[in-house]
């Protein structure tokens, strides 16, 4: 005879909601609420027909009917109703622990697009799902809500193909799907899904055991019509011209200073005595620091340096450089300053555009052609706002983009210019018959 299940302990799987711990009032109260569960059982065991449907092979008194078909009545004792287990969902609940894995809270089901079959279990945290090429593969816990937020079946992961199993360091633990995809859960990142070239990437370089570790966020949009996932020691982003590129995060140097042209006057010296600002601002960050003072700078002289600017995520990048020429002043005063009107510039900037509370990389995308006003134009901004001690030579700003800063740090090999290795350089920073470029480096952390 025909299994069909009643209008109150059917589910179609897309209509649990996301996170949802158990199902509806009106779905959690069978018909039997009068009965003992023993009487449940059997009211259940007489609707898909009795002796016609199965032989019983056992009963757990209260609990199961085992029956001779390879099936199972259990009764749902927080839904006051019985539920229904049989063919491969079934095995493969036995096979977990039976009642001791997971009580049922709907009979086996047709899935919406008409290729699967699925129970749930234990309050809707639980599930078995079948497909005739999957096989009946158990999912729970975070990773089941994961899965469900994005859409269940239909989601870009389909169906799983494994249980929920551990990961070969004890810590986490993940769920395989149909379409190349995964969810990895540990207690310190959550769940997080990685699927396409992405894992693919995350896969050859070892899993969870490679030098990334576990993935912290889901794969996400990205800058520059680019994907990402972040991990717990860097990330991997993707764009469809490059392929996944695996990545710590970026350091960024100031590696030194060529002079082109020295002024025309410095208060009677004969060389040039000068020293850069170099500001960053970032979706993120923003930040100051000033190079030391380089004595005796002769046209055509080079001053090769090392100095960190920025040490973070590759979500694009803002280098604001001013040039002075040391006479009078302090050096620390005007990078002060000039701190001042980029940290304001960057608050007002963060805030116009969105980016507060954003995190993850989905940040880069939405700063994305506005990252260049997050850095004030230097020398317009600071020109009139005090009396220079020292000559301020002139200053420019260089906007690198997220797919950028990658390419720089991960696939860009070094230049080097009269000794000094770079990946970035200025234009021209000219005045006062003056001329110089500031150089940059990019690597991985």
């Amino acid at each position: 005879m025909p299994y069909t299940a009643r209008a109150t302990s059917r589910v179609r799987a897309g209509a649990i909601r996301a996170g949802a711990t158990r199902l509806s009032d009106q779905l959690r109260i069978g018909p039997w609420s009068l009965l003992s569960p023993e009487a449940v059982i059997q009211q259940k065991y007489n609707s898909l027909g009795g002796a016609g449907f199965a032989e019983i092979d056992r009963k757990d008194t209260g609990k199961a009917w085992y029956l001779k078909n390879g099936s199972c009545i259990c009764y749902n004792d927080a839904m006051h109703d019985a539920f229904e287990i049989h063919g491969e969902i079934y095995r493969k609940w036995i096979a977990l622990g039976g009642l001791a894995w997971g009580i049922p809270c709907t009979d086996e089901t047709g899935t919406p697009d008409g290729v699967g079959r699925y129970n749930h279990f234990n309050n809707n945290t639980a599930s078995i799902y079948w497909t005739p090429n999957t096989g009946a593969q158990a999912i729970w816990g975070a990773i089941r809500g994961k899965w469900a937020a994005m859409g269940w079946e239909r989601s870009v992961l389909g169906y799983p193909v494994t249980d929920e199993t551990g990961t070969p360091d004890g810590v986490g633990r993940y769920n395989h799907f149909a379409n190349a995809g995964s969810i990895y859960w540990t207690p310190n990142t959550g769940a997080n899904v990685v699927y396409g070239d992405i894992r693919k990437k995350w896969e050859s370089l070892g899993w969870e055991q490679s030098y990334l570790g576990y993935p912290t966020t889901d794969e996400t949009e990205f800058a520059d019509g680019g994907r990402a996932n972040l991990f717990e020691k860097g990330g991997i982003y993707w764009w469809p011209d490059t392929g996944a590129i695996d990545l710590r995060d970026v350091v960024v140097h100031y590696t030194g200073l060529h002079c082109f042209g020295e002024t025309d006057w410095d208060g009677g010296s004969s060389a040039d005595e000068p020293y850069v600002i170099v500001s960053v601002a970032t979706p993120q960050i923003a930040d100051t620091k000033r190079s030391q003072v380089y004595g005796d700078v002769d046209a055509g002289d080079t001053r090769p340096d090392l100095m960190e600017i920025y040490r973070g995520k590759p979500y694009g990048i803002n280098i604001g450089t001013v040039l002075m020429e040391n006479d009078f002043g302090d050096p620390n005063k005007y990078k002060d300053e000039v701190q001042k009107i980029v940290m304001g510039v960057h608050t007002a900037g963060t805030l116009a555009l969105g980016l507060i509370p954003v995190a993850g990389p989905i940040i880069a995308a939405i700063a994305g052609p506005a990252l260049g006003s997050l850095m004030p134009s230097i020398g317009g901004a600071i020109s009139d706002l005090f009396d220079w001690g020292d000559d301020r030579i002139g200053s420019t700003t260089v906007t690198i983009s997220a797919k950028q800063m990658v390419l720089l740090a991960a696939r860009t090999n070094n230049t080097t210019f009269n000794g000094i290795g770079f990946k970035v350089e200025t234009p021209l920073i000219s005045g006062d018959g003056a001329s110089y470029k500031a150089y940059f480096g990019f690597v991985p952390a």
